[in-house]
């Protein structure tokens, strides 16, 4: 009879332990974790009053986590000094005058003996002390026995297990969130600088103000459409901010002088699409592909556009979008030697150069999109720094969307 009632508890404790392991390693939330394995252990022995306390290493404490049975425990802490630790046993239950000879119980008498505690566990994982399992007297009146000990020291080690990992990740996930927002810092700097280099480059001639920016507006709508990853619709908004820096280099009078260039002035303003390329190139901006984009903005499908000739095939999709954006706007803004195109013109214009100036899947894009009055979803072609859907276009832009424009 007695061997069967061996067998039972030892079937029972295994059980138990199970039930515990599970607990400590689900899917909930770390407080309720341990709440749930507190009660485990409580249920295990038949133990009403169970309290976890977690050590607080700079402030010397233990600070409640979670408790069962306890009442009037509020915000209790037990004091501990780090001299004290070390003379703990590795979760190892302490009960009567071993419980009493140590300085957890010396430093914190007064609260053991209004909660009649009857066993205190130390949590250890290697030699960091995690916390103390503190447990009230059984229901039997009836003190642990050896394999109930050896039990609760396996319920103590996978608890402080438990504890020691989750602070681990609450560790390498503040990590995280530092870097996460160090990095969108950086991405912010540069953004703030990118946009006072294209505001730069619109003020040199008022007829060009925010160019870069609906440039960049439009690219960035566009590669959405054609369903790009965030961090490319990220890459061809700057390009398209950027797109123009070398012409800080050239003369106002010769970028608005129209017709009549002589070969030397058409070179000089056809130039500024490498010389931008090399600016953007030696910044080492984040985004690799962008002073390629830059390049290729006034390339064609044909071949006949600068500075490399090249055709489609050795266009990126990048390069095509800067160029019908680019043109677009061009087309939709007033100059100096021509007033604006009617939007409807514009899209007419862009329809007849389909195929050789603008390359027929993007051409089709954006045209549909105008003639929708789509707008940016999002306005603002990144995460970091602006509310969704907060467009980062100057209030004063016009946008021409819609085809009765």
């Amino acid at each position: 009879m007695s061997d069967n009632l061996d067998l039972q508890r030892m079937l029972y404790n295994v059980s138990a332990l199970v039930d515990l392991g599970q607990e400590v390693t689900s899917a909930r939330g770390y407080a309720e974790r341990m709440k749930m394995a507190l009660h485990v252990i409580s249920g295990m022995f038949s133990i009403p009053n169970a309290a976890l306390f977690v050590h607080d290493p700079k402030r010397q404490e233990l600070a409640l986590l979670t408790a069962k049975g306890f009442t009037h425990l509020g915000d209790a802490r037990l004091v501990l000094p780090d001299t004290e630790t070390a003379q703990l046993p590795r979760n190892e239950p302490l009960t009567d005058g071993l419980l009493q000879r140590t300085g957890l119980f010396a430093k914190n008498a007064n609260l053991f003996t209004r909660l009649n505690v009857a066993t205190a566990v130390p949590l250890f994982t290697k030699q960091e002390f995690i916390g103390v399992i503190l447990l009230g007297p059984r229901l039997s009146g009836n003190r642990l026995q050896k394999t109930e000990r050896d039990v609760l020291i396996v319920a103590a080690h996978q608890i402080a297990t438990a504890i020691h990992n989750a602070r681990i990740f609450e560790q390498y996930a503040a990590q995280v969130a530092e870097n996460r927002s160090l990095y969108e810092n950086m991405r912010q700097i540069y953004h703030d600088t990118i946009q006072a280099f294209a505001t730069a480059i619109d003020a040199k001639d008022q007829y060009t103000k925010h160019h870069s920016f609906r440039v960049a507006y439009y690219a960035a709508a566009i590669a959405r459409e054609l369903q790009w990853k965030e961090s490319d619709v990220e890459a061809i908004y700057v390009a398209g901010l950027l797109h123009d820096i070398g012409k800080l280099s050239l003369d106002v009078d010769l970028i608005n002088k129209g017709d009549g260039l002589t070969p030397m002035e058409q070179e000089k303003i056809r130039r500024h699409a490498s010389v931008s390329s090399d600016i953007v190139a030696r910044i080492r901006l984040p985004w690799q592909e962008v002073p390629r984009y830059i390049r290729h903005h006034h390339e064609r499908p044909d071949g006949k556009g600068y500075p490399d000739s090249l055709h489609a095939r050795d266009l990126s999709e990048g390069g095509k979008i800067l160029s019908i954006a680019d043109s677009y706007d061009a087309m939709t803004s007033d100059r100096p030697y021509r007033p604006r195109l009617t939007v409807k013109e514009a899209l007419s214009e862009i329809r007849r150069c389909t195929g050789t100036q603008f390359d027929g899947k993007i051409s089709s894009v954006f045209s549909r999109m105008i003639e929708q009055g789509q707008p940016l979803k999002p306005l603002h072609p990144w995460g970091g720094g602006k509310k969704s859907g907060e467009s980062t276009l100057p209030h004063v832009i016009d946008i021409p969307w819609r085809t009765n424009a």
